[in-house]
Order: C-alpha cells, then sequence, then structure tokens
C-alpha cells in the first residue's frame, strides 16, 4: 500500500491489523488462561480433578480450597484474557485505518478512518483549506527519533495525522508535504525539537 499518493494527493493509514500487534495480545491470552486461570482453579478442585498431576508428593498441599490467593490468580487472569481479546478484535477488525484526502476541486481535507463495528463503523471528518493554517512535521527524540505529521487548524488546533519511527519514510513524507504545500497553497512548517535540545 502506498502511503503518500501524489497522484490523489492522498496519505493512507494502516490500522491495527500488522503482525507486531498481535504478540501482547497472544503472551496476554497464554498468559491469562494458563498461568493465572489455570492455577487459580488448581486450588479450588485440588483434591479431586488435578490430584493426578502431581509428580512430587508432599505433606501438605500449597493452597487448600478457594481463598484469598485463588481470587486474586483468578482476577488476573480474567483480567487478562478481556484485555488479551480485545486487542485481538481490534487488531482483527483493522480499527484506525483509513485515509486522509486533499481535494483541491472543492478545497476540502477529509479524513476517513474505521472504527469499532456498529454505529461508528466509519469515521469521517472534512475541514475547509480556509481552516487549515499550515501542515506541521514535527521531529521528536523518545529515545528513537520520531517524524509526526500535523494539520494545524484555526485556533493552532493540531490534529496528527501520521507518525513513524522508519528513517527511509522520513524523506518520502516530507517531499511529499512539501509538493503538497506547492500544489495546493498551504504552509508547511518543519520543526526539529531533537536538534533544539
Amino acid at each position: 500500500m502506498i502511503e503518500f499518493d501524489e497522484d490523489k494527493w492522498q496519505i493512507n493509514l494502516p490500522g491495527n491489523n500488522q503482525p507486531k500487534n498481535y504478540v501482547i495480545p497472544t503472551i496476554l491470552l497464554v498468559g491469562g488462561l494458563g498461568a493465572y486461570n489455570s492455577t487459580g482453579f488448581c486450588s479450588i478442585f485440588s483434591n479431586s480433578l488435578f490430584s493426578n498431576w502431581t509428580t512430587v508428593k508432599t505433606s501438605q498441599p500449597l493452597i487448600n480450597g478457594f481463598g484469598a490467593q485463588s481470587f486474586s490468580l483468578l482476577s488476573y487472569g480474567s483480567a487478562a484474557l478481556v484485555l488479551g481479546g480485545f486487542l485481538f478484535f481490534s487488531a482483527i477488525c483493522n480499527i484506525g485505518a483509513g485515509s486522509i484526502r486533499f481535494e483541491k476541486t472543492n478545497e476540502q481535507i477529509t479524513l476517513a478512518f474505521k472504527g469499532y463495528p456498529g454505529k461508528n463503523e466509519r469515521l469521517f471528518f472534512s475541514y475547509s483549506f480556509r481552516e487549515l493554517q499550515c501542515i506541521k512535521i514535527l521531529y521528536t527524540q523518545t529515545p528513537v527519533r520520531t517524524q509526526s505529521l500535523f494539520l494545524v487548524l484555526e485556533g493552532s488546533r493540531e490534529i496528527p495525522i501520521w507518525s513513524s519511527q522508519d528513517p527511509s519514510k522520513f524523506i518520502i513524507s516530507e517531499s511529499f508535504i512539501t509538493n503538497l504545500g506547492l500544489e495546493m497553497g498551504f504552509n508547511t512548517e518543519i520543526v526539529d525539537r531533537a536538534r533544539q535540545n
């Protein structure tokens, strides 16, 4: 997918459906189900269901019945399962994918994003060229050098539209914004906070 399309004057934004966004939900689901919930339920059914699994004979069971420790383990496990499931659902639905289009004919900037299924599944925002003060390119060091693009509207409202820590994309995005400014008559501003500090 072309992120910066100069033929359509459009910025395409990837959503949550990326391989890196499946790592943490997987850890949460495995940890919640295995480490927490299984251990919590073991204490409840220790005398019947899980007694045959024990290889080391102890004179006294570690946990007798359902107590505070079991309750806390089940609580942590349930929270991990809910959070992991939510993050998986967000990645599968590709939340946040969308585009920002600059239309010269009707002088409109259209932002379209994919939301959660239901009433607000597609989110649309539209701004007039007259509302735009400039497009700002901001470089920060946190601790990796990051480039962010903002639409700066009237009243100094800043709308973040794109961000990357990939140095190979810095020049591409800067070139696109510069050409976009020349084509549409926008002001562009480059702020490098990493070098100011």
